[in-house]
């Protein structure tokens, strides 16, 4: 999929921007519906349930050319290693949702934006500006101020959370080359496919019964987890994975709100001054962006 010709790349990087900041929106709800049920269902069932709602709505969406298209792809074998580090993310994440608030999963798994810059800039050769790394540091030291209130302890959940934070780098790494030639529903049904078959043969001993609840927020979070998968995808054609993993940040805010919606999870002071860096971080990259935007548009012919 290539930029239209009128498309400006400083302008489809405010778009991307854009998508990505909705796609980690989107990515706070599906959490929000995961952590509702996890303390009744085994992960492993949630993550099959879900995974199973989104395949089956990208079949109904590509039927058979969709399957044609997976098993002529060139790229099988690394879609299999993306949804193999994706699923170690997920499982990691998730499974500590028992023992930790959902701002404190959140908080420590931004440890994620940071290594994605690191690792875009050794794998994918991207150059981020000053900015882009200012715009980093600033969120991540407000991810910081943000933590100090929820009273982390480095435990083995904690550990757990920043393992996954590193498996999820390293997949949207994966994700930012593929993207350059695979559509965006090849890539979203092969990773729901394969989660769908290993977490279906993990669930055969861990399966509990499930009631109406249960079954509605696992559908709910496969739709909207289907929903983010795709517009993050969208979001990874058009700007570099330095960026997408900046705008990250964002969600974070929406951990807390949900947090204290739904389990009475109440941050203090401190968590206000980390999630005003973050909003700053995320203005100042909207701003840089904006000016190149305006940069190429005067010095254009």
């Amino acid at each position: 999929m290539s930029l239209p010709a009128a498309t400006s790349p400083p302008a489809a990087s405010i778009r991307g921007m854009v998508l990505g900041i909705t796609a980690y929106s989107l990515f706070a709800i599906h959490d929000a519906f995961v952590k509702g049920v996890i303390a009744e269902l085994p992960a492993v069932q949630i993550l099959f349930v879900r995974s199973l709602v989104v395949a089956a709505i990208c079949l109904a969406v590509g039927r058979r050319p969709l399957v044609k298209e997976l098993l002529t792809s060139p790229h099988k074998p690394m879609l299999l290693v993306r949804a193999v580090v994706m699923l170690a993310a997920f499982v990691l994440f998730y499974s500590t949702a028992r023992d930790l608030g959902l701002a404190e999963m959140t908080t420590l798994y931004y440890f994620a934006p940071i290594l994605t810059i690191v690792l875009a800039v050794i794998f994918l050769r991207e150059r981020p500006t000053p900015t882009r790394i200012c715009a980093a540091a600033i969120g991540f030291f407000g991810v910081i101020v943000a933590t100090n209130p929820v009273g982390l302890t480095i435990g083995v959940p904690a550990l757990m959370v920043i393992g996954a934070a590193a498996c999820w780098s390293i997949a949207m790494i994966l994700m930012r080359n593929i993207s350059k030639s695979e559509s965006s529903l090849v890539q979203i049904f092969s990773l729901n496919l394969f989660f769908v078959v290993a977490m279906g043969l993990a669930s055969i001993w861990l399966w509990q019964p499930m009631g109406p609840r249960e079954i509605a927020f696992a559908v709910a979070a496969g739709v909207v987890g289907g929903m983010a998968q795709y517009v993050l995808v969208e979001a990874a054609r058009l700007i570099p994975a330095s960026v997408l993993g900046t705008v990250e940040y964002g969600a974070l805010i929406w951990s807390f709100v949900f947090g204290f919606l739904f389990w009475g999870e109440q941050p203090e002071g401190f968590v206000y001054w980390g999630a005003a860096l973050i909003v700053a971080a995320g203005l100042l990259l909207a701003w840089s962006e904006q000016r190149s935007r305006r940069r190429v548009v005067s010095e254009a012919p």
